[in-house]
């Protein structure tokens, strides 16, 4: 169901706690701090990344610096360029901080072209073919942002933080990553409606990324790649429209099970249909 109002933040307990006997911890994957990368992203031209709050753009054959964004007073979280609509064409960037606010500028000029303060934290940012922007947070929320007018709305999926997110070609469809490692193909409008539910044979991992491959009107179904924490690197077959017949698995990458959870993973099509994978071990 669509909201457009967003939940108060938890407010957090400051009783004094209890002193008791220490018991070492019993290490687990789980309890294992994640590894990330420093927030990056990149243009045809520009390479973005992230220095504490500033953000510095490289061009790629030179390592030239183009410039330096600093408008943001915290560390950058994520970065996310426009490289799908034709108002962006690779000129947009939207870049979020700690402080929950996330920046929408020109990667051309620096200037800033609107603002959002997210209540909630924001996990993922995509950009969508009409120039919007999708938003997925800790409660399980889709944000539609519009740039232009700095509106947005609120879509209520599924209570789990949502890691991954690929909206598809017709702006409609989306597909959801989630921390638990379900992943949706799911419209929002009008109200939030799961489509297919696809599931690996290994156990629940964390989905790390997801990502369309672009395919022509003529086609009768689309790819999407999806990677797992684990490692597992799946391509589906989506018929098209994404209700009519269920996806299915054309591809499968196989991993070691030796793949550590908390290490950096990533993952995306290139333009001759390729992917380029990054996996330690």
């Amino acid at each position: 169901m669509v909201e457009l109002s967003w939940s108060a933040a938890t407010v957090p307990d400051s009783r004094p706690m209890r002193m008791k006997t220490s018991v070492p911890p019993i290490t687990s994957e789980a309890q294992t701090p994640e590894s990330t990368f420093v927030p990056c992203a990149s243009t045809a031209s520009l390479f973005l990344y992230a220095e504490g709050s500033a953000i510095v753009c490289l061009h790629h054959d030179t390592l030239a610096v183009e410039r330096r964004f600093e408008n943001h007073t915290e560390d950058i979280g994520f970065i996310s360029v426009d490289n799908v609509s034709e108002r962006g064409a690779g000129r947009l960037v939207v870049s979020y901080d700690v402080s929950q606010t996330a920046v929408v500028w020109d990667l051309f000029t620096g200037s800033v072209i609107a603002r959002f303060a997210s209540f909630e934290q924001l996990k993922v940012a995509a950009w969508m073919r009409n120039g919007n922007i999708a938003f997925g947070n800790v409660k399980g929320d889709v944000i539609l942002f519009e740039p232009s007018t700095s509106e947005h709305i609120s879509c209520r999926t599924i209570f789990d933080p949502i890691t991954a997110l690929a909206p598809s070609s017709d702006c409609r469809t989306y597909a959801i990553g989630y921390q638990n490692g379900s992943i949706l193909i799911a419209t929002l409008h009008p109200t939030f409606t799961i489509l297919h539910t696809m599931s690996t044979s290994r156990g629940p991992s964390r989905i790390v990324s997801l990502a369309w491959h672009a395919s022509s009107s003529k086609q009768k179904s689309d790819m999407l790649a999806t990677l797992s924490a684990n490692g597992d690197l799946r391509v589906w077959s989506v018929a098209k429209p994404a209700g009519k017949d269920a996806p299915r698995v054309i591809r499968v990458l196989k991993r070691s099970d030796t793949s550590s959870t908390t290490e950096p993973k990533w993952m995306a099509w290139s333009k001759n249909g390729r992917i380029v994978q990054y996996l330690e071990g």
